[in-house]
């Protein structure tokens, strides 16, 4: 399965470049539903924020996603093609990691890329275009992006678009406190303008289009206003803000020449962009580009920052080597009831005595074949000779546990060719079931296996799962 994503930003990319691959909450699920289709893809996530566009493909062909992402889309492939930058692998996923803790982002350690990323995953799971492989990559760039907004202590303080357009306001009208302020849109990103704006002490109007009692959210402290009248709400006020989802203009020059007395500032946070570029004419307009970067950050900051990247990284390399080890299938966790049932184990040394510890947990009749017990010969039936074929007549489950390989598999092939369940503890390509480190709690019990080649692994899991028992009431 490979793994691979191309993607713009506004590092490389200008708004205008942008906005022709910014897509909707809907656009992207149709979009998402259309590259599933496409043949050798089988998972797709889009990541589309006001600085980048991203697509992540799984599949098992060789898949171009910018080429499909432009396809799809509609826009002429050559126009766009030398701004985009693919990677596949492990650079694929080092970059989401990186672009998740904010690394990648006009503002270091921006607050709400790690939020983008979780609805880019959940997008994806709603158009039902994911698959375990991305699904597993997403989960670990939202906690790599958590641990990078909890762990890093930025020195400009919680660090967003949000807080941009509240320095770039107070720059252009000296203070904020008693400035009459538009804010239009009341998605996260206004809401969150909004917040700030007020906190600074400025008055601050948010527009709806429509208010449901109990339902709509309202930043504290800010008045309302009808989408529909905005014209006549942005008559004295001292700036705007504009950051909705509108794939049109929610300002042009014509509609600001009607306002008699406008405001002198705007900023603009939304891709595509709400304010037409053409009222430069008559107000100074900031958008998403030229509102600029806070600063590349200290060195200790970058390096925390990049450290918390490779560790989730790691960990998801580990998940793609144990899911590469597991495409034989995984065994099954099946719960039986042994109460009465026979089970045959044959030998009796060290890993044959701790089966037979754990089995008397369990009710059942335990028959050892060895010629030699290390464990207490008391309450089972312990026949003193080594194996001989048909010993498992009438076995429920049987245990190879000796220390002759030859043994064994003799143990493990009379118990399939009598259709019973076999665990052999020197090969697991021989098992038809593995016997489990059992984790036993108060009306609670738990198995834990691995692949059959990290025993430690297991040992430690068990001993976590145990403590976790033991502390539930």
């Amino acid at each position: 399965m490979s793994l691979v994503m191309s993607g713009l930003d506004c590092h490389g990319a200008s708004i205008d470049l942008r906005e022709r691959l910014a897509f909707s909450r809907q656009e992207v699920l149709q979009m998402l539903q259309w590259l599933r289709q496409q043949p050798g893809v089988e998972g797709c996530v889009l990541l589309s924020t006001c600085n980048r566009t991203e697509i992540y493909l799984s599949g098992t062909a060789e898949i171009t996603p910018w080429r499909l992402l432009c396809r799809g889309a509609m826009v002429p492939q050559e126009e766009l093609e030398p701004y985009f930058t693919t990677r596949c692998g492990a650079d694929a996923a080092r970059h989401l990691m990186e672009v998740a803790c904010g690394l990648h982002s006009q503002i270091l350690g921006e607050d709400q890329i790690v939020t983008q990323v979780r609805t880019a995953m959940e997008l994806a799971q709603e158009a039902k275009s994911t698959d375990p492989t991305l699904s597993a990559l997403f989960r670990r760039a939202v906690t790599a992006g958590k641990r990078a907004r909890t762990e890093v202590h930025v020195t400009r303080g919680v660090p967003s678009m949000g807080t941009r357009c509240r320095e770039v306001l107070e720059q252009e009208l000296g203070t904020l406190r008693e400035k009459k302020i538009l804010v239009m849109g009341n998605g996260q990103m206004g809401r969150l303008a909004a917040e700030l704006l007020r906190e600074a002490g400025a008055r601050v109007w948010v527009t709806l289009r429509t208010y449901r009692h109990g339902e709509t959210v309202v930043p504290a402290g800010c008045g309302t206003v009808p989408y529909d009248n905005r014209m006549e709400a942005l008559e004295g006020m001292d700036a705007l803000v504009s950051a909705t989802a509108s794939p049109h203009y929610t300002l042009t020059l014509e509609q600001l020449k009607t306002v008699a007395n406008p405001p002198k500032v705007a900023v603009d946070l939304a891709v595509p962009r709400d304010i037409d570029p053409a009222c430069s004419a008559l107000l100074r307009c900031y958008d998403a580009d030229s509102l600029g970067s806070s600063g590349p950050g200290s060195r200790e900051e970058l390096a925390a920052m990049e450290a918390i990247a490779g560790q989730e990284l790691e960990k998801f390399s580990q998940w793609q080597k144990r899911q590469a080890g597991a495409s034989k299938a995984m065994k099954f966790p099946l719960f039986l009831d042994l109460t009465g049932q026979t089970v045959v184990l044959v030998g009796g040394g060290t890993i044959a005595a701790r089966r037979i510890g754990t089995l008397r947990l369990f009710g059942c009749r335990i028959v050892v074949i060895a010629p030699e017990l290390k464990a207490s010969a008391e309450g089972i039936t312990w026949i003193k000779r080594p194996y001989r074929p048909g010993d498992l007549e009438g076995a429920f489950l049987a245990i190879a546990a000796t220390n002759d390989r030859s043994v064994n598999r003799q143990v493990g092939e009379e118990a399939r060719s009598l259709g019973i369940p076999v665990s052999v503890a020197d090969c697991e390509a021989e098992c038809s079931f593995y016997f489990p480190a059992v984790c036993i709690g108060e009306d609670l019990v738990a198995g834990v296996v691995s692949s059959g080649k990290d025993h430690h692994r297991t040992a430690r899991a068990a001993k976590e799962i145990r403590r976790v028992l033991e502390e539930l009431e």
